[in-house]
Protein backbone atom coordinates (compact mmCIF):
# COMPACT_ATOMS: atom_id res chain seq x y z
CA UNK A 1 0.00 0.00 0.00
CA UNK A 2 1.38 3.18 -0.91
CA UNK A 3 0.87 7.00 0.94
CA UNK A 4 0.86 9.90 -1.45
CA UNK A 5 3.15 12.33 -0.74
CA UNK A 6 0.66 14.72 -0.27
CA UNK A 7 -0.91 13.34 2.56
CA UNK A 8 3.01 13.36 4.34
CA UNK A 9 2.55 16.72 5.90
CA UNK A 10 -0.54 16.41 7.40
CA UNK A 11 0.99 12.97 9.03
CA UNK A 12 3.86 14.77 10.13
CA UNK A 13 2.19 17.21 11.83
CA UNK A 14 -0.18 14.23 13.27
CA UNK A 15 2.75 13.13 14.93
CA UNK A 16 4.14 16.22 16.35
CA UNK A 17 0.59 17.25 17.74
CA UNK A 18 0.93 13.23 19.23
CA UNK A 19 4.42 14.37 20.83
CA UNK A 20 3.35 16.85 22.07
CA UNK A 21 0.25 15.56 23.51
CA UNK A 22 1.90 12.97 25.15
CA UNK A 23 4.58 15.16 26.58
CA UNK A 24 1.80 17.71 28.20
CA UNK A 25 1.19 14.99 30.74
CA UNK A 26 2.96 15.19 34.13
CA UNK A 27 4.81 12.01 34.48
CA UNK A 28 4.44 8.86 32.36
CA UNK A 29 6.25 6.58 34.87
CA UNK A 30 5.95 5.63 38.68
CA UNK A 31 8.47 3.83 40.81
CA UNK A 32 7.72 3.05 44.00
CA UNK A 33 8.51 0.77 47.13
CA UNK A 34 6.34 -0.47 49.76
CA UNK A 35 5.52 -2.68 52.92
CA UNK A 36 3.32 -3.40 55.60
CA UNK A 37 0.71 -6.26 56.67
CA UNK A 38 0.25 -9.34 55.63
CA UNK A 39 -2.65 -12.23 56.14
CA UNK A 40 -2.82 -15.01 54.15
CA UNK A 41 -5.78 -16.68 52.72
CA UNK A 42 -7.12 -19.81 51.06
CA UNK A 43 -7.37 -23.40 52.34
CA UNK A 44 -3.79 -22.73 53.99
CA UNK A 45 -5.33 -19.85 56.61
CA UNK A 46 -8.29 -22.04 57.39
CA UNK A 47 -8.56 -24.90 59.81
CA UNK A 48 -10.49 -28.17 58.64
CA UNK A 49 -10.28 -31.41 60.29
CA UNK A 50 -7.77 -34.40 59.24
CA UNK A 51 -5.68 -31.49 57.02
CA UNK A 52 -2.47 -30.81 58.69
CA UNK A 53 -2.03 -28.04 56.07
CA UNK A 54 -5.27 -26.03 56.62
CA UNK A 55 -4.61 -23.09 59.37
CA UNK A 56 -0.97 -23.85 58.95
CA UNK A 57 -0.11 -20.36 57.68
CA UNK A 58 -0.88 -17.13 59.74
CA UNK A 59 -0.06 -13.35 59.56
CA UNK A 60 3.44 -11.28 58.56
CA UNK A 61 5.05 -8.81 56.96
CA UNK A 62 5.61 -7.88 53.02
CA UNK A 63 7.75 -6.19 50.87
CA UNK A 64 7.27 -5.15 47.18
CA UNK A 65 8.43 -2.96 44.13
CA UNK A 66 6.00 -1.72 41.36
CA UNK A 67 7.01 -0.28 38.11
CA UNK A 68 4.09 1.66 36.29
CA UNK A 69 4.14 2.71 32.60
CA UNK A 70 1.51 5.31 31.59
CA UNK A 71 0.55 4.81 27.90
CA UNK A 72 -2.25 7.02 27.98
CA UNK A 73 -3.25 9.65 31.04
CA UNK A 74 -5.83 7.45 32.39
CA UNK A 75 -4.21 3.46 31.38
CA UNK A 76 -0.73 2.07 31.63
CA UNK A 77 0.68 -1.08 32.70
CA UNK A 78 2.19 -2.11 35.96
CA UNK A 79 4.63 -4.83 36.80
CA UNK A 80 5.44 -5.45 40.49
CA UNK A 81 7.66 -7.98 42.66
CA UNK A 82 6.78 -9.30 46.08
CA UNK A 83 8.25 -11.18 48.99
CA UNK A 84 6.32 -12.35 51.62
CA UNK A 85 6.70 -13.67 55.05
CA UNK A 86 4.14 -15.59 57.39
CA UNK A 87 4.45 -16.95 60.66
CA UNK A 88 3.50 -20.71 61.02
CA UNK A 89 0.84 -21.83 63.54
CA UNK A 90 2.19 -25.11 64.32
CA UNK A 91 -1.36 -26.33 66.23
CA UNK A 92 -2.82 -27.95 63.13
CA UNK A 93 0.71 -30.30 63.21
CA UNK A 94 -0.35 -30.79 67.09
CA UNK A 95 -3.56 -32.38 66.21
CA UNK A 96 -2.01 -34.68 64.09
CA UNK A 97 0.77 -35.64 66.37
CA UNK A 98 -1.98 -35.77 68.87
CA UNK A 99 -4.10 -38.40 66.85
CA UNK A 100 -0.87 -40.41 67.20
CA UNK A 101 -0.95 -40.28 70.82
CA UNK A 102 -4.28 -41.36 70.59
CA UNK A 103 -3.48 -44.57 68.93
CA UNK A 104 -0.98 -45.30 71.52
CA UNK A 105 -3.32 -44.65 74.05
CA UNK A 106 -0.56 -42.02 75.79
CA UNK A 107 -0.66 -38.32 76.52
CA UNK A 108 2.46 -36.30 75.57
CA UNK A 109 3.26 -32.74 76.05
CA UNK A 110 5.05 -31.08 73.05
CA UNK A 111 8.22 -28.64 72.44
CA UNK A 112 7.86 -27.32 68.80
CA UNK A 113 10.15 -25.27 66.71
CA UNK A 114 8.36 -23.96 63.43
CA UNK A 115 10.31 -22.08 60.42
CA UNK A 116 8.47 -19.18 58.35
CA UNK A 117 5.63 -19.80 54.65
CA UNK A 118 7.34 -17.70 51.95
CA UNK A 119 5.42 -16.54 49.31
CA UNK A 120 7.14 -14.66 46.39
CA UNK A 121 5.30 -13.14 43.18
CA UNK A 122 6.17 -11.26 39.78
CA UNK A 123 3.31 -10.41 38.27
CA UNK A 124 2.33 -7.46 35.34
CA UNK A 125 -0.95 -5.91 33.59
CA UNK A 126 -2.92 -3.14 33.02
CA UNK A 127 -3.41 -0.01 35.56
CA UNK A 128 -6.39 2.36 35.54
CA UNK A 129 -5.42 5.87 37.11
CA UNK A 130 -7.93 8.42 38.59
CA UNK A 131 -6.79 11.72 39.20
CA UNK A 132 -8.15 13.92 41.49
CA UNK A 133 -6.14 17.39 41.48
CA UNK A 134 -2.78 15.93 42.41
CA UNK A 135 -3.81 13.29 44.54
CA UNK A 136 -4.02 9.80 42.42
CA UNK A 137 -6.19 6.42 42.50
CA UNK A 138 -4.36 3.60 41.20
CA UNK A 139 -6.11 0.18 39.95
CA UNK A 140 -4.81 -2.75 39.05
CA UNK A 141 -5.32 -6.56 37.95
CA UNK A 142 -2.33 -8.82 37.21
CA UNK A 143 -1.18 -12.41 36.24
CA UNK A 144 2.43 -13.92 36.59
CA UNK A 145 3.66 -16.17 38.56
CA UNK A 146 4.37 -17.17 42.26
CA UNK A 147 6.84 -19.35 44.39
CA UNK A 148 5.77 -20.70 47.53
CA UNK A 149 8.36 -22.23 50.28
CA UNK A 150 6.17 -24.24 52.82
CA UNK A 151 7.72 -24.39 56.34
CA UNK A 152 9.44 -26.45 58.68
CA UNK A 153 7.90 -28.17 61.99
CA UNK A 154 9.60 -30.02 64.33
CA UNK A 155 7.85 -31.77 67.25
CA UNK A 156 9.26 -33.71 69.89
CA UNK A 157 6.57 -35.11 72.38
CA UNK A 158 7.73 -36.37 75.79
CA UNK A 159 4.97 -38.64 77.47
CA UNK A 160 3.65 -37.80 80.58
CA UNK A 161 3.80 -41.72 81.71
CA UNK A 162 7.07 -41.69 81.22
CA UNK A 163 6.94 -43.70 78.01
CA UNK A 164 9.76 -43.42 74.48
CA UNK A 165 9.20 -39.59 73.28
CA UNK A 166 7.47 -39.15 69.63
CA UNK A 167 9.25 -36.59 67.10
CA UNK A 168 6.92 -35.69 64.24
CA UNK A 169 8.44 -33.81 61.25
CA UNK A 170 6.74 -31.33 58.67
CA UNK A 171 10.05 -30.74 55.79
CA UNK A 172 9.64 -27.92 53.76
CA UNK A 173 8.10 -27.97 50.50
CA UNK A 174 8.70 -25.31 47.16
CA UNK A 175 5.78 -25.19 44.77
CA UNK A 176 5.62 -22.71 41.71
CA UNK A 177 1.98 -21.54 39.73
CA UNK A 178 0.45 -19.51 37.73
CA UNK A 179 -0.90 -16.91 39.99
CA UNK A 180 -3.08 -13.67 39.97
CA UNK A 181 -3.31 -10.19 41.73
CA UNK A 182 -5.20 -7.54 42.17
CA UNK A 183 -5.48 -4.24 43.87
CA UNK A 184 -5.46 -0.69 44.36
CA UNK A 185 -3.22 2.11 45.72
CA UNK A 186 -3.68 5.52 47.08
CA UNK A 187 -0.76 8.59 45.70
CA UNK A 188 -0.50 11.32 47.44
CA UNK A 189 2.32 14.07 46.32
CA UNK A 190 4.92 14.95 48.68
CA UNK A 191 7.58 17.24 46.99
CA UNK A 192 8.43 17.98 43.83
CA UNK A 193 8.39 13.76 41.96
CA UNK A 194 8.25 12.29 45.67
CA UNK A 195 5.14 10.76 46.59
CA UNK A 196 3.54 8.66 49.79
CA UNK A 197 1.55 5.70 49.11
CA UNK A 198 -1.00 3.47 50.72
CA UNK A 199 -1.56 0.33 48.63
CA UNK A 200 -3.11 -3.07 49.25
CA UNK A 201 -3.17 -6.08 47.11
CA UNK A 202 -4.20 -10.12 46.80
CA UNK A 203 -2.50 -12.36 45.49
CA UNK A 204 -3.27 -16.37 44.99
CA UNK A 205 -2.87 -18.84 42.99
CA UNK A 206 -4.26 -22.99 42.46
CA UNK A 207 -0.30 -24.45 43.79
CA UNK A 208 -0.01 -28.18 43.65
CA UNK A 209 1.72 -29.84 46.86
CA UNK A 210 3.92 -32.84 45.67
CA UNK A 211 4.60 -35.48 48.47
CA UNK A 212 5.19 -33.79 51.77
CA UNK A 213 5.60 -36.22 54.21
CA UNK A 214 4.46 -35.57 57.85
CA UNK A 215 6.85 -37.84 59.35
CA UNK A 216 6.31 -39.43 62.63
CA UNK A 217 7.92 -42.05 64.65
CA UNK A 218 8.11 -43.35 67.91
CA UNK A 219 9.95 -46.40 68.79
CA UNK A 220 9.08 -49.25 66.50
CA UNK A 221 6.48 -47.35 65.71
CA UNK A 222 6.41 -44.96 62.57
CA UNK A 223 3.03 -42.68 61.23
CA UNK A 224 4.41 -41.10 58.39
CA UNK A 225 2.05 -40.60 55.43
CA UNK A 226 2.69 -38.36 51.95
CA UNK A 227 0.37 -35.42 51.51
CA UNK A 228 0.08 -34.64 47.49
CA UNK A 229 -2.86 -31.99 46.58
CA UNK A 230 -3.69 -29.11 44.81
CA UNK A 231 -4.58 -25.88 47.31
CA UNK A 232 -5.66 -22.40 46.79
CA UNK A 233 -3.16 -20.07 48.21
CA UNK A 234 -2.95 -16.69 48.27
CA UNK A 235 -2.01 -13.19 50.81
CA UNK A 236 -3.78 -10.05 51.41
CA UNK A 237 -1.15 -7.06 51.87
CA UNK A 238 -1.67 -3.75 53.41
CA UNK A 239 0.88 -1.69 53.65
CA UNK A 240 2.68 2.26 52.86
CA UNK A 241 5.55 3.31 51.05
CA UNK A 242 6.74 5.61 49.03
CA UNK A 243 7.48 6.53 45.03
CA UNK A 244 8.87 8.82 42.63
CA UNK A 245 7.37 9.61 39.55
CA UNK A 246 9.04 10.40 35.92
Amino acid sequence: MKISLSYLPALIVLFLLCNIESRAQDTRSFFSVSGGYSLPVGELAREKLDDPFAGLTGSGIFGQANYDFRVARWIGLRASGSMNINKTNSQPILDKANSYAQFLNERYTWQSNVSNWKLNALMIGPALYINMNRVQLELHAQAGKIWANSPTVDLIGTSETGGEPITVNLKKASTTAFGLAGGASLRLPLSGALFFQLNADVIGAEAEINDVTIRAVRGSFDFSEKVSEKRFIGVVNVGAGFGIAF
